[in-house]
């Protein structure tokens, strides 16, 4: 087994929760008359999420925010793979819409979690550990809509809609000396077109 640069990462209790999409705030856990906690809420995250070892030199892609720096982008754990970035540009020419939009419907991510005008490439330049699976479905309150709610179903069976998601803890240890990702390039995409046509069921 080789060396991997978040081993201790990945190997932390918390981490395949995360990639469930558990939610891991104390304040929001379900408690017995104890204290003890007995459920935590879910929602997104991944399905069935396994492990995946993600080689140096290979090419993946991660949307982000306004007002995050390429770096910080970097920083996060929610990755795609080129094969699946590949299948996001031909869904994305095929329906007409562009590129952001084309995430939010196949990876599931409401605008509520990001605007997605940020789109960066980076290699990976240290062997890395990951948990990957498909998208699992999305209920989370609404900031904006009629309703108060946002609800995305997953769509794994339609085979053409199926986008392998990476989830990648630890980018944004400070202990790390050499940056486990470095960064080819930075797209800068308009947020309204991430959003035009989304709607709020």
């Amino acid at each position: 087994m080789g060396v991997f640069a978040n081993s201790a990462a990945f190997e932390h209790p918390t981490s395949r929760l995360r990639a469930l999409g558990t939610d891991l705030s104390p304040d929001r856990a379900i408690v017995d008359q104890h204290g003890n906690v007995v459920a935590r809420a879910r929602t997104g995250g991944m399905a069935s999420p396994s492990r995946f070892e993600l080689k140096r030199r290979s090419t993946v892609y991660r949307f982000g925010g306004h007002g995050m720096s390429p770096r910080h982008v970097a920083q996060g754990a929610w990755w795609i793979e080129r094969s699946e970035f590949e299948k996001l540009v031909n869904f994305a020419n095929a329906q007409e819409i562009f590129i952001g939009l084309a995430m939010r419907v196949l990876c599931l991510v409401p605008p509520e979690w990001s605007d997605a005008s940020v789109l960066v490439r980076a290699r990976v330049a240290r062997d890395l550990l990951a948990w990957r699976g498909l998208a699992n479905s999305v209920v989370t309150p609404a900031k904006t809509g009629p309703l108060g709610t946002v609800k995305m179903p997953h769509q794994n069976d339609i085979s053409a809609r199926r986008i392998h998601q990476l989830f990648i803890p630890g980018l944004d240890e400070p202990g790390l000396v050499d940056p486990p990702m470095s960064i080819e390039h930075a797209f800068h995409l308009d947020p309204r077109e991430g959003t035009r046509g989304f709607l709020y069921l």
